[in-house]
Order: structure tokens, then C-alpha cells, then sequence
């Protein structure tokens, strides 16, 4: 039993908006899927935007964690860059709700007027652009346009990410997030390998 009642709310979110979407969901019906009680949610968020930035906040701050303990690794920068990719899709795999919300929302309106949403947008193609800076340096691959590269690569797993949660064939979907890391590395890398 979850304990922590703003990661109740958050996971109670997730369901609620990722079946009827941000702007069908209502607080009461997070509220009344979380089993609290409206002034309880109120408690935690002043209003369900706020709770939406708070999904893309956590699922920014578990990226980054990990991209900060690949820091201190010592591998290839390529290795690190495809065991980044893998978690990401490992973590919608777990929550297609997540995936769902993440690909659907980042695009919404409203979306523009939140902080958190615009920080998950922009800070993992920055993570990714990182270690593209560091593989260059590194002579991993050939010099490029990391900024470019980075935002090319994110747009592919967000392609990736909406084509695998929307599927209706879980085994497809399976299937997508599993191959994705492995086929983009070499679709990206092909392209980027120094001589």
C-alpha cells in the first residue's frame, strides 16, 4: 500500500489521464481514483496542471539520476548513451500510462505554460547532446552538430514511445521498446562513426 499520498494522487493521475486525457480528467474523478478526498488532492496541487507538471517532473528527475550515475561510469560514451535510451524505454514499458501521457500532453496548449513539461522536453535532448559532446571529445564519433543530433534522436523516441503505447498488441508494443535502443544507436552511430 502506497503511503506517500502525493505519489497516490500522481499514480491516480497517470490512470485517469492517460484513459480519458488531461482535458477530460477532472480532479474528482483523480481524486475519487486515488481514494481521497478532493480537499486532499488540493492539498498537494492547486489545480490538475499542477499535477500534470508533477508527472513530467518525476519522470525528469528518474532520467536524470540515472544519467547522473552513467556519469561517473567508466565506459564508452556510446554505452552510456544506449543504456540511457534502454531505461527510458524500459520505465514506459513498466507505465504505458506514462508513455502515454508523456508523448500526448508535451504537446498540448497548455503544456507551454508549465515549467516541468518544458523542462522534460528540453532536458533530455540535453542529456542526450552531452554525451554526444563527450563521445566527440572522446573521438567516438565524428564532430557534429550535437544540439541538432540530440533533438533528431529524442524525436525518435518520442516516435518510438507513441507508436509503442498506443498499440493495441501488447507483444508489439513489447516489441518496439525493447528493439528501440539497440536500432536507433545504430541508425544515429552509422552516420556519426569517426574513420
Amino acid at each position: 500500500m502506497i503511503q506517500d499520498k502525493k505519489e497516490l494522487i500522481r499514480l491516480a493521475a497517470i490512470k485517469v489521464m492517460s484513459e480519458l486525457g488531461f482535458y477530460a480528467a477532472t480532479t474528482d474523478k483523480i481524486a475519487k481514483e486515488a481514494g481521497v478526498a478532493v480537499g486532499t488532492v488540493y492539498n498537494y496541487f492547486r489545480q490538475k496542471e499542477e499535477i500534470l507538471e508533477h508527472i513530467f517532473l518525476e519522470e525528469l528527475r528518474k532520467r536524470k539520476a540515472y544519467y547522473d550515475s552513467l556519469a561517473e561510469q567508466d565506459m564508452p560514451v556510446l554505452a552510456k548513451l544506449k543504456k540511457l535510451l534502454r531505461m527510458h524505454f524500459v520505465e514506459v514499458a513498466k507505465n504505458p500510462a506514462v508513455g502515454q501521457i508523456l508523448v500526448r500532453e508535451c504537446r498540448t496548449p497548455s503544456g507551454n505554460q508549465f515549467p516541468g513539461i518544458t523542462q522534460f522536453v528540453q532536458g533530455i535532448p540535453k542529456f542526450i547532446q552531452r554525451l554526444l559532446d563527450e563521445a566527440i571529445a572522446n573521438g567516438e564519433i565524428r564532430p557534429c552538430n550535437t544540439e541538432i543530433v540530440g533533438l533528431a534522436l529524442f524525436g525518435a523516441v518520442e516516435a518510438i514511445v507513441s507508436r509503442a503505447v498506443f498499440a493495441e498488441d501488447p507483444v508489439e508494443q513489447s516489441e518496439l521498446l525493447v528493439a528501440a535502443p539497440d536500432e536507433l544507436i545504430e541508425l544515429f552511430i552509422m552516420g556519426l562513426e569517426g574513420e
